[in-house]
């Protein structure tokens, strides 16, 4: 018995060094080295006017100086090389944006939307701030999942590119290579934004964590059917069951939604597509005051497909044919019925019609 015992113990132990050896593998290497107690970590936090430079270690915090931006690039390099000293590991440098720099934002969303989340958010992008995907760099980070009611929380961090480009030039210009762009305040978190402009990762909230766990719970499966009665393997087996036709169903709400954002491209490109494709009237208008002679009256204008028909009153209907047939935005003048002279007005009634040119849509 004391035997069985001490194989399930070692079993047991023998899991939870992978387990944690997996979790380990997710956190950034900056931070994997200084909690793991390899070396410090160089944090570099520009700001406006100068620039910071801290060492974080497990041992402490300490600010080394700070650099003033507007000297020379030359006096920059000095001060850092006196600050820094020897080249350090890329991984081993953070840099820092100013926390005014960085819009920070919590969305609730469909927990179906968790497998999609980086499409989703560069699709929302220019509706939840005032980027758009190619102004900025995002990272983000689920903070909390409810499966009772299918709703994440996620946090999202967007910064302009310009903002992000001009630290990265100032820090490698002074011959540092940083392996994380963060904000202020967020180089110690468990797992900080990333807003180098690498594609974001879902890092502890996603993907990765999915990954993990679903290997681990095999892992857990297969030392219950190990180490534990007939009846536990037979309980271990129902949960899978169940947990399969869950992440079927997250499948198929992910599917959908899917479904439901290219919709919403296409509805939101209708509107202006037909705006784009039809003149407008105004202009249309302007352009007919302009070509009429001031003796020409219109009675009615209709603008149909593409096409422009005119009926009116002129002292020559003839002359009309001609200057629709000249004009540049117009096209394919002709008659569409007789010109027949008015008796008492001295003035010959025309139905003139003309099919709009390309130019004339906006």
């Amino acid at each position: 018995m004391k035997s069985g015992a001490t194989a399930i113990g070692g079993a047991i132990a023998a899991f939870l060094r992978w387990w944690l050896g997996e979790l380990a593998a997710l956190v950034p290497a900056p931070l994997r080295g200084v909690f793991s107690g390899e070396g410090a970590l160089l944090a570099v936090s520009i700001g406006d006017g100068e620039a910071r430079i801290r060492r974080l270690a497990r041992g402490g915090r300490t600010e080394l100086g700070r650099v003033d931006l507007s000297a020379g690039e030359a006096q920059q390099r000095a001060v850092i090389a006196g600050l820094v000293g020897g080249r350090m590991r890329r991984d081993a440098i953070v840099l820092a944006l100013p926390d005014e720099r960085v819009l920070r934002k919590t969305l609730d969303l469909p927990l179906a939307a968790e497998a999609e989340l980086v499409s989703l958010l560069r699709f929302e992008l220019d509706r939840q701030t005032p980027f758009s995907p190619e102004q900025a760099c995002f990272d983000y980070r689920v903070t909390a999942r409810d499966r009772q009611t299918g709703r994440i929380k996620v946090e999202l961090a967007v910064a302009p590119r310009e903002v992000v480009e001009r630290a990265l030039s100032i820090a490698t210009g002074w011959g540092l290579e940083p392996g994380l762009v963060t904000v202020a305040g967020d180089e110690e978190a468990e797992r900080p934004f990333d807003l180098s402009g690498r594609t974001p990762t879902n890092g502890f909230g996603g993907r990765a964590i999915l990954t993990a766990g679903l290997a681990a719970a095999a892992a857990g499966l297969l030392a219950v059917a190990v180490a534990l009665p007939l009846q536990w393997q037979a309980d271990a087996a129902d949960e899978a069951e169940r947990a399969l036709a869950a992440a079927r169903e997250a499948a198929r709400e992910a599917a959908d939604l899917r479904e439901a954002l290219g919709r919403h491209r296409q509805d939101s490109r209708f509107l202006l597509d037909r705006k784009l494709n039809t003149p407008m009237a105004v202009a249309v208008l302007a352009h007919l005051t302009r070509l009429l002679p001031d003796d020409t009256y219109l009675f009615e204008l209709r603008l149909q497909g593409g096409r422009l028909r005119v009926r009116g009153y002129a002292p020559a209907a003839s002359p009309l044919l001609e200057l629709f047939e000249r004009h540049p935005r117009l096209r394919e003048a002709r008659f569409e019925s007789p010109v027949t002279r008015v008796p008492g007005i001295d003035k010959e009634r025309f139905d003139l019609s003309a099919a709009l040119a390309a130019e004339d849509a906006p």
